[in-house]
C-alpha cells in the first residue's frame, strides 16, 4: 500500500522506468480507499464509508491525494511500460462471504485492518481535520463495529498492475 506515501505517482513510475533494466518488470499492488459492496449492504451513511470519505478528504488536504486504482495502468503506459496487465481482486472486510476462500481471506483482512486502523487514521484525521486523538478513537469504534458486522458485505477493491520495460 504505497498510495499513502507517494506524492507524485507519474514521477515515481518514471524513476522506476529509468532505473529498470530493459526486459525488467515492475508490479504495483494497491488498495482502493473507497470500499465497495455489490449488494447494497454498505450504505453511504455507514461508519466505514464516512471513514473512507474522510480519509480521502484528508489526503487531498495534506497534498497526498490518493490515486484511484483505475489510473495505474494508464500511468504505467505513460511512463513507457508495455505489456501491462491489470488484475482486480476483492478483499472482504470479515467472514461474510459464503465461498470458503473468500471467507478465510475476509478473516485475515479483518485482522490486518484491526491492527492498522489506528495508524492509518490518527495522523490524517488530526492533521487535516483537526480532530483530537480521543475523537478519532471514538469514531473508530463505530468503524470497527461495521468492519466486524457480517451483514455488511463490504470489500476493498485491490489491483495488481504490472508491466515490462521494452
Amino acid at each position: 500500500m504505497m498510495n499513502f506515501s507517494i506524492p507524485n505517482w507519474p514521477e515515481y513510475l518514471n524513476k522506476i522506468y529509468q532505473n529498470l533494466a530493459p526486459g525488467g518488470y515492475v508490479e504495483i499492488q494497491e488498495i482502493d480507499v473507497m470500499m465497495k459492496s455489490d449488494d447494497g449492504t454498505l450504505g453511504d451513511d455507514s461508519a466505514i464509508m464516512k471513514w473512507s470519505n474522510l480519509l480521502n478528504e484528508a489526503s487531498v488536504k495534506l497534498q497526498q491525494a490518493y490515486k484511484k486504482i483505475d489510473e495505474f495502468k494508464d500511468m504505467m503506459a505513460e511512463a513507457g511500460f508495455t505489456e501491462i496487465v491489470d488484475m482486480r481482486f476483492k478483499w472482504p472486510t470479515n467472514h461474510w462471504p459464503k465461498d470458503k476462500k473468500y471467507k478465510e481471506l475476509g478473516v485475515w483482512n479483518n485482522q490486518n485492518i484491526a491492527i492498522a486502523l489506528d495508524s492509518l487514521t490518527i495522523a490524517p484525521f488530526t492533521r487535516a481535520h483537526g480532530w483530537s486523538v480521543e475523537e478519532v478513537h471514538i469514531f473508530l469504534s463505530s468503524v470497527r463495529k461495521d468492519l466486524n458486522n457480517p451483514r455488511i458485505h463490504g470489500y476493498w477493491p485491490i489491483c495488481s498492475v504490472y508491466g515490462r520495460k521494452p
